[in-house]
């Protein structure tokens, strides 16, 4: 057992002299990380780096055994999507760029080739592949660590001294590994009422009970929280109280909910007086979308706002800026203690196939996780590595601000589309709030088009609400959320069959929201169903008589967004049976 958890020489984090350090957070780990140990061989690595070493201690390949003598990659200029692009396409093509940019010629490209041996070796940061292809320490090439302390320290400021990054195989991979270092078997953890399935398959195994906090439109609600860990009775549950909180602060998954810098700093505090570290998870932090505003209808924003979007219209290092302003605060500007990890992944702003993320946090944290990859994946791909560091030195850092604001711009856009053909296809009612979304969770609902559907004037509403979900308005008033998603809640309790199936002791909501399902999946649109992503127990986002469905708008053309719609149109009349 490494019993003293020292940080390793290319550990030593980025220091700001004027925070405080993180806090001993050991009594976190759970015993297999506690007893993991360094990997001897590995302690190596750095010695082998040093000028003039000969090396005859690593049963190493020798690099002129490696088939590949140069890789070579055509990328896109940082620049390349435009910050303001059309709000719908003039001409539907197969590439998004061959509207983007008429003419292949103009598409804005630039070219690099790794060698297997670069001039000026010497140097840490260059990037070879004699060295990237060969085995590596888990904290991978210099280069990209380097970059990414850059980044973290410029975008998340954290709010304590010696924290740091260790890169990963992929989001996936870093919350595997710290499942492994804090959770027992048989704990519980905190999540989401709606959440990922995917880190929810991590921690099954462990037999691990989750505890489901409700939510509203942006995200976590404080005072159930609260409840849920205040009056946690060990004795009755049988298990200790929950420790660890898995979260998705942005661009939610599925709800597409954000939380904002205030009700952070609420969950941090809880968190906090009951000793739960809070592990971040923000595939979608930079998607960080504009709000929708529907077609012919004029808004009012702000001063402040408008200054904002204008600000972000600008290129070069003042809109790059202003870009990063408008970020919501990482649950890391309010870490004094150094309780919470923080998950980043290059999959939705590089490429999923890298199989390339990170993690920031605490030295121990870092160091336990650091041994967790000496023994499991030893270090991300070197081809990925190579690769995304070449990127990012061609960009810089400026560079590849404005590459995210370029992802935004474009996710944006495509979040457009797909609500201005809900407004198309539906006639849509907006809300402030509804049984469906609570307080804080500006509505649309969905009525038909069609005359059986008309305005009552009797009671003062259409007869019957189809759909409802929460548009990309802003939460609260000139904010956004984020993500590649939009969170539908379908009214069966409208369906004429409702009732009886209650009346015979079925799960009515559920039973129609599988046949609905089931029907649009013949009629070839493909969602995703809400159970999937049900964490379980009393919904705050949702409850009796709603079936939920996760629409992504991140994939389909503008073309397959209206026939796609248009049919999910179609089949609910059929499926509520209106003429």
């Amino acid at each position: 057992m490494d019993s003293s958890f020292a940080i390793p020489a290319q550990h030593n984090a980025h220091t700001t002299s004027r925070l405080p350090d993180a806090q001993d957070m050991t009594r976190h780990l759970n015993r297999l990380a506690k007893h993991r140990e360094a990997n001897a061989l590995k302690e190596l690595y750095k010695y082998m780096a040093v000028p003039g070493m000969i090396t005859m201690a690593g049963g190493i390949p020798h690099p002129e055994v490696f088939p590949f003598e140069t890789i070579s990659a055509t990328i896109y200029q940082y620049n390349a999507f435009p910050l303001n692009p059309p709000r719908t396409p003039e001409k539907e093509k197969k590439s998004l760029l061959s509207w983007l940019f008429p003419s292949k010629a103009e598409s804005p490209t630039v070219s690099f080739t790794i060698p297997k041996y670069a001039s000026g070796a010497t140097n840490p940061l260059t990037i070879e592949l004699s060295t990237s292809l060969q085995y590596q320490s888990a904290t991978g090439p210099p280069a990209l660590p380097l970059f990414l302390r850059e980044y973290v320290s410029k975008v998340y400021k954290p709010a304590y001294a010696d924290w740091d990054v260790l890169i990963n195989v992929g989001a996936t991979d870093g919350w595997g590994k710290i499942c492994a270092m804090l959770l027992e078997v048989g704990d519980a953890i905190l999540v989401e009422e709606w959440t990922y399935p995917g880190a929810e398959n991590t921690f099954v195994p462990y037999e691990v009970e989750r505890v489901p906090i409700k939510m509203d439109g942006e995200g976590l609600l404080p005072g159930h929280l609260e409840d849920v860990l205040g009056n946690w009775d060990e004795e009755t549950r049988g298990k200790r109280r929950p420790h660890v909180l898995y979260t998705i602060p942005t661009g939610q998954n599925p709800t597409g909910a954000t939380m904002q810098a205030e009700r952070k700093q609420e969950i941090y505090k809880i968190c906090q007086k009951y000793d739960v570290v809070i592990c971040e998870d923000e595939p979608y932090y930079c998607l960080y979308t504009g709000e929708w505003t529907p077609k012919d209808t004029k808004h009012e924003r702000s001063i402040v706002a408008q200054r904002q979007i204008e600000a972000e219209m600008k290129e070069g290092s003042e809109g790059n800026q202003a870009f990063i302003d408008a970020l919501p605060p990482s649950f890391l500007a309010f870490d004094t203690d150094g309780r919470v990890i923080r998950m980043d992944t290059f999959s939705k702003t590089s490429a999923p196939g890298s199989r390339l993320g990170w993690i920031t946090s605490s030295p121990l944290f870092i160091e336990r996780l650091t041994r967790a990859t000496e023994a499991t994946t030893q270090a991300p791909s070197g081809f990925a590595t190579a690769l995304t560091a070449s990127m990012i030195q061609q960009w810089g850092f400026e560079g590849y601000i404005r590459w995210l604001r370029g992802i935004k711009a474009l996710y944006n856009m495509r979040k457009t589309w797909l609500c201005d053909i809900f407004q198309e296809v539906f006639h849509l009612e907006f809300n402030e709030s509804s049984s469906l979304f609570p307080e804080r969770s500006r509505t649309v609902t969905c009525y038909s088009k069609r005359t059986q559907n008309a305005w009552d004037e009797k009671t003062g509403k259409r007869s019957r609400a189809l759909v409802t979900f929460i548009p990309p308005t802003g939460i609260p008033a000139d904010t956004s959320i984020a993500g590649m998603f939009i969170f539908l809640g379908v009214h069966f309790k409208e369906h004429p069959d409702y009732h009886a199936l209650s009346q015979q002791g079925e799960d009515a909501t559920l039973t129609l929201t599988k046949k609905l399902w089931e029907l649009l999946a013949d009629n070839l649109v493909l969602f995703a169903p809400g159970w999937g992503f049900d964490a379980g127990g009393e919904h705050a986002i949702g409850g009796k008589g709603f079936g939920y469905y996760r629409l992504a708008f991140s994939v389909a053309t503008h073309k397959e967004f209206h026939d796609g719609i248009t049919r999910f149109s179609e089949v609910l009349h059929q499926f509520f049976r209106i003429k």
